[in-house]
């Protein structure tokens, strides 16, 4: 009986992670982060965007922290629009758009 009371409660603890990375991903989907970077005159970055960047966008943009193993995508190089894949659950990921730009 209490395995069967640990096995229900934690299907609904899943559920309830599941439920809380949809309510998440509907609101990032179609967002575009916006980070900002130090580039040349022709668009070329003095190094680079990566996970760490878009971590740290998610946190001060949206208030999302995510861990960094759950944000995938090849580092930046230059100005643009970046795609880059955020896995909030096993089951729900999204894509998300980062948009790298230039400091004054």
């Amino acid at each position: 009986a209490q395995a069967e009371a640990m096995q229900r409660k934690r299907a609904l603890q899943a559920a309830a992670d599941k439920s809380d990375a949809e309510d998440s991903a509907a609101r990032l989907e179609g967002l575009v982060l916006q980070v900002m970077a130090k580039a040349s005159e022709e668009g070329r970055l003095f190094g680079s965007v990566g996970v760490v960047d878009v971590v740290s966008a998610l946190v001060d943009q949206f208030g999302l922290e995510v861990n960094r193993k759950q944000v995938s995508g090849d580092p930046v190089k230059d100005l643009g629009t970046h795609d880059f894949t955020l896995q909030l659950h096993p089951e729900v990921g999204l894509h998300i758009s980062v948009e790298v730009q230039a400091e004054d």
